[in-house]
């Protein structure tokens, strides 16, 4: 193989990480806007798309060619190589035991460096359900999930993430730093994370962390409640319920992270 068509190969492969990179902040997106977002025609991404198919880490959604996802072939490698599979296993029993006395939706959701990934999801028996896709990456200043994880990090490296620029998902996020570290030194003191419509306009969520040895959130199990359903009287007993559960886990050691 010459030289050049050396180089082309490698430029197709990284071609094509871009694009897979691109579709799981994406997704589902259209190939027309992969086109604009990676730089490159159509044709070319439409082909890197298809054999990104062929390899099974990629699928058109719905069948539609134009709008593409991830595959669960991507979430599992990633999730195995964190070691979240062994955590998800271990907390199985606690999320369902909440599931069980909340009659809701409970998410595990991980520490990803300045986001959480939900990992694990136990869904509600009920009609109306509040729910979040496995894979899905969360911000840690909207959720209750990041507070609860946020509240159990280095004070410095909290206030680190918080002090960025943040996002603003509904009319009730909150993105001032100053108020954020507030409501995590609240979170710190009754051990669980409420949030109310701050990312998702319809849902609301309670949730406790998840500790490693050193005293360090590693994660969190989240009550996922449309809003429909909220009441402020429910709040003291879910977070108790949570925190408990969460406890009961013992600290996560590194194995299991």
């Amino acid at each position: 193989m010459s030289e050049t068509s050396t180089g082309g190969s490698i430029q197709s492969v990284l071609n094509a990480l871009r694009i897979l990179e691109r579709v799981g902040t994406d997704q589902p997106v259209g190939v027309s806007r992969l086109a604009r977002d990676v730089g490159l025609p159509k044709t070319s991404v439409q082909r890197a798309l298809n054999t990104l198919a062929d390899a099974g880490w990629l699928r058109p959604v719905g069948g539609d060619l134009t709008r593409w996802e991830l595959t669960s072939r991507m979430l599992g490698i990633a999730l195995h190589a964190f070691g979240e599979f062994s955590l998800r296993d271990h907390a199985d029993s606690a999320m369902d035991e909440l599931r069980r006395r909340t009659g809701e939706t409970i998410h595990l959701v991980a520490l990803d460096e300045d986001c959480g990934i939900v990992v694990h999801r136990l869904d509600s028996s009920q009609a109306v359900r509040a729910f979040v896709q496995v894979g899905t990456r969360s911000p840690l200043h909207a959720t209750a999930s990041g507070q609860a994880i946020l509240a159990f990090q280095p004070k410095a490296r909290s206030k680190e993430i918080v002090s960025g620029t943040l996002e603003t998902y509904t009319d009730r996020t909150v993105t001032d730093a100053a108020a954020i570290l507030d409501r995590l030194a609240a979170v710190r003191e009754r051990g669980y994370a409420v949030n109310v419509a701050e990312w998702r306009p319809e849902v609301a969520s309670i949730s406790a962390p998840i500790l490693s040895r050193d005293g360090t959130a590693v994660a969190a199990m989240t009550i996922s409640i449309p809003l429909s359903r909220y009441r402020d009287d429910l709040v003291e007993t879910y977070g108790g319920w949570a925190r408990e559960l969460a406890q009961s886990l013992g600290p996560v050691s590194a194995e299991r992270r």
